[in-house]
């Protein structure tokens, strides 16, 4: 590839999210509550585009984090239920931010909203519901 590799001033790498965001990543976070990632070789489906699986985990990852930031302390998550919908293909070399509403948390479910976007066209949009257990 030969597209810009690097990540957009403002975000910084994610540390300390556990051992399978730092295999799929790395994952970068602007400190607003955006999450990006850019396209690599190895999250390419054969099509040449990025896999909806790989997609599908950067959603599950920002909608987590999104819960544990709009939340008061550290909760646990664990997806009860995601939607998504695959808008367009997101292309190799791309930057993928993850926009992310908290629609409702409450005391033991949270309904959260993802738009993935890649270089500023939308690509997919998820819905979610999370079980929330406070520590």
């Amino acid at each position: 590839m030969t597209e810009d590799q690097s990540q957009p001033e403002g975000f910084e790498p994610v540390s300390g999210a556990g051992a399978f965001v730092d295999l799929v990543g790395p994952v970068y976070a602007d400190g607003n509550g955006t999450l990006g990632v850019r396209i690599e070789e190895r999250h390419l489906n054969v099509a040449g585009t990025a896999m909806g699986g790989f997609l599908a985990t950067l959603v599950d990852i920002a909608l987590g984090n999104a819960i544990r930031e709009d939340a008061d302390g550290e909760p646990g998550v664990a997806t009860v239920s995601l939607t998504m919908d695959y808008l367009k293909p997101a292309p190799a070399g791309a930057w993928v931010t993850a926009e992310t509403t908290v629609e409702r948390l409450g005391g033991s479910l949270a309904f959260v909203d993802c738009a993935l976007n890649a270089d500023g066209e939308n690509v997919v949009r998820a819905r979610a519901v999370f079980a929330v257990r406070g520590d």
